[in-house]
Protein backbone atom coordinates (compact mmCIF):
# COMPACT_ATOMS: atom_id res chain seq x y z
CA UNK A 1 0.00 0.00 0.00
CA UNK A 2 1.39 3.42 -0.98
CA UNK A 3 2.26 5.67 1.90
CA UNK A 4 0.50 9.01 1.95
CA UNK A 5 2.66 12.11 1.58
CA UNK A 6 3.10 14.09 4.78
CA UNK A 7 1.23 17.38 5.13
CA UNK A 8 3.11 20.63 4.43
CA UNK A 9 5.14 21.83 7.37
CA UNK A 10 5.96 18.33 8.63
CA UNK A 11 9.65 19.20 8.87
CA UNK A 12 12.80 17.18 8.20
CA UNK A 13 11.30 14.01 9.69
CA UNK A 14 9.06 13.80 6.61
CA UNK A 15 11.92 14.03 4.11
CA UNK A 16 12.53 10.25 3.88
CA UNK A 17 8.85 9.72 2.98
CA UNK A 18 9.13 12.35 0.25
CA UNK A 19 12.33 10.69 -1.02
CA UNK A 20 10.57 7.31 -1.19
CA UNK A 21 7.69 8.83 -3.17
CA UNK A 22 10.12 10.46 -5.60
CA UNK A 23 12.04 7.20 -5.99
CA UNK A 24 8.81 5.31 -6.76
CA UNK A 25 7.83 7.84 -9.44
CA UNK A 26 10.45 6.56 -11.90
CA UNK A 27 12.94 3.71 -12.12
CA UNK A 28 16.67 4.47 -12.05
CA UNK A 29 18.09 4.52 -15.58
CA UNK A 30 21.57 5.99 -15.24
CA UNK A 31 24.69 4.02 -14.37
CA UNK A 32 25.07 4.20 -10.55
CA UNK A 33 28.27 6.27 -10.65
CA UNK A 34 26.71 8.78 -13.06
CA UNK A 35 23.54 8.93 -10.96
CA UNK A 36 25.54 9.72 -7.81
CA UNK A 37 27.67 12.31 -9.61
CA UNK A 38 24.71 14.07 -11.23
CA UNK A 39 22.71 14.03 -7.98
CA UNK A 40 25.59 15.65 -6.12
CA UNK A 41 26.03 18.25 -8.85
CA UNK A 42 22.27 18.93 -8.93
CA UNK A 43 22.09 19.41 -5.17
CA UNK A 44 25.10 21.74 -5.21
CA UNK A 45 23.70 23.73 -8.15
CA UNK A 46 20.32 24.11 -6.46
CA UNK A 47 21.82 25.25 -3.17
CA UNK A 48 23.70 27.91 -5.17
CA UNK A 49 20.46 28.92 -6.93
CA UNK A 50 18.71 29.39 -3.60
CA UNK A 51 21.46 31.45 -1.97
CA UNK A 52 18.95 34.27 -1.33
CA UNK A 53 16.76 31.96 0.74
CA UNK A 54 17.22 30.88 4.36
CA UNK A 55 16.59 27.56 6.10
CA UNK A 56 17.16 25.78 2.77
CA UNK A 57 17.26 22.02 2.68
CA UNK A 58 16.86 19.48 -0.08
CA UNK A 59 14.00 17.22 0.99
CA UNK A 60 14.44 14.67 -1.81
CA UNK A 61 16.15 14.29 -5.18
CA UNK A 62 16.39 11.86 -8.09
CA UNK A 63 18.52 11.80 -11.23
CA UNK A 64 17.15 10.20 -14.38
CA UNK A 65 17.77 10.29 -18.11
CA UNK A 66 16.05 13.22 -19.77
CA UNK A 67 13.60 11.47 -22.08
CA UNK A 68 11.50 14.44 -23.10
CA UNK A 69 10.53 14.56 -26.77
CA UNK A 70 12.91 17.44 -27.38
CA UNK A 71 15.96 15.50 -26.17
CA UNK A 72 15.10 11.90 -27.03
CA UNK A 73 17.59 10.27 -29.37
CA UNK A 74 16.42 9.58 -32.89
CA UNK A 75 17.19 6.03 -34.06
CA UNK A 76 20.64 5.93 -35.64
CA UNK A 77 21.68 9.39 -34.40
CA UNK A 78 24.25 9.86 -31.66
CA UNK A 79 23.04 12.38 -29.13
CA UNK A 80 24.72 13.20 -25.85
CA UNK A 81 23.14 11.69 -22.76
CA UNK A 82 21.11 14.23 -20.86
CA UNK A 83 20.03 13.87 -17.26
CA UNK A 84 17.48 15.72 -15.20
CA UNK A 85 17.73 16.07 -11.43
CA UNK A 86 14.33 16.52 -9.86
CA UNK A 87 14.40 18.05 -6.40
CA UNK A 88 11.92 18.79 -3.68
CA UNK A 89 13.23 21.48 -1.36
CA UNK A 90 12.25 23.72 1.52
CA UNK A 91 13.25 27.25 2.37
CA UNK A 92 12.20 30.74 3.37
CA UNK A 93 12.22 33.46 0.69
CA UNK A 94 13.41 37.04 1.19
CA UNK A 95 10.03 37.97 2.65
CA UNK A 96 10.43 35.23 5.27
CA UNK A 97 7.76 32.93 3.87
CA UNK A 98 8.84 29.35 4.58
CA UNK A 99 7.50 26.66 2.30
CA UNK A 100 8.40 23.04 1.90
CA UNK A 101 7.56 20.77 -1.00
CA UNK A 102 8.96 23.23 -3.55
CA UNK A 103 9.78 21.47 -6.84
CA UNK A 104 12.85 22.19 -8.97
CA UNK A 105 14.77 20.65 -11.85
CA UNK A 106 18.37 20.93 -12.96
CA UNK A 107 19.55 19.43 -16.25
CA UNK A 108 22.94 18.16 -17.31
CA UNK A 109 24.52 16.93 -20.54
CA UNK A 110 27.28 14.34 -20.60
CA UNK A 111 30.37 15.27 -22.57
CA UNK A 112 32.26 12.86 -24.77
CA UNK A 113 34.82 12.34 -22.01
CA UNK A 114 32.17 11.24 -19.50
CA UNK A 115 31.98 14.47 -17.49
CA UNK A 116 28.72 16.35 -17.00
CA UNK A 117 27.88 20.02 -17.63
CA UNK A 118 24.82 21.87 -16.42
CA UNK A 119 22.59 22.85 -19.34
Amino acid sequence: MAQELPPPGSGPAADPIIQQALDRASAPDLPPDDERRVLEMGRTAWLTETAGYTQVRIQAATARRDTTAATAAVAGDRHPVRAVVRLVWAGADRAGTFLDGRPATVTFTQNGNGTWNRT
